[in-house]
């Protein structure tokens, strides 16, 4: 007699997420702050050591560059942060005012004409496992990270 397996309702649930909101001006010392709190929301998440570091380093390239290419009012403008988190992914939206861009259109960096700027979307597209692009009142980058675990 062939058995089937019980699946519970836990198992067939969606998952639960949390999510948090964080906005501030666009001035350097802010971005350090939006870091700060990035970095704690990801200590309470699914995430491996490893794997959050990543998404520290990614997260930061994305407020950098909304820093630096998304504010075009200067301290007028301001950036916006989405961090949401399950057990089974994070997700992290970097959204500025800019007025947005082709991002098929930047090239790899070339590591022997390393310089202080150009390695953002490069490290973002390396540490992240999916990075999406989108426009329309200003531009938002969407960075996920599966958290697969096996039980």
């Amino acid at each position: 007699m062939e058995q089937e397996s019980a699946t519970t309702w836990a198992d067939q649930a969606e998952p639960i997420w949390e999510t948090a909101y964080m906005s501030v001006q666009s001035l350097p010392e802010n971005v350090r702050e939006l870091r700060r709190q990035v970095t704690e929301f990801l200590s309470s998440s699914p995430l491996s050591l490893e794997e959050a570091a990543d998404m520290e380093l990614a997260v930061g390239e994305a407020c950098a560059n909304a820093l630096r290419h998304g504010s075009p009012k200067g301290e007028l403008d301001e950036i916006r942060v989405k961090c949401t988190s399950s057990e089974r992914a994070l997700v992290v939206e970097v959204s500025d005012n800019g007025c947005g861009f082709d991002p098929d259109s930047v090239a790899p960096p070339v590591l022997e004409d390393f310089g202080e700027s150009g390695m953002g979307i490069f490290l973002m597209r390396t540490l992240a496992d999916s990075v999406e692009f989108n426009f329309g009142s200003g531009t938002t980058v969407r960075l996920v990270k599966r958290c697969d675990r096996e039980s």
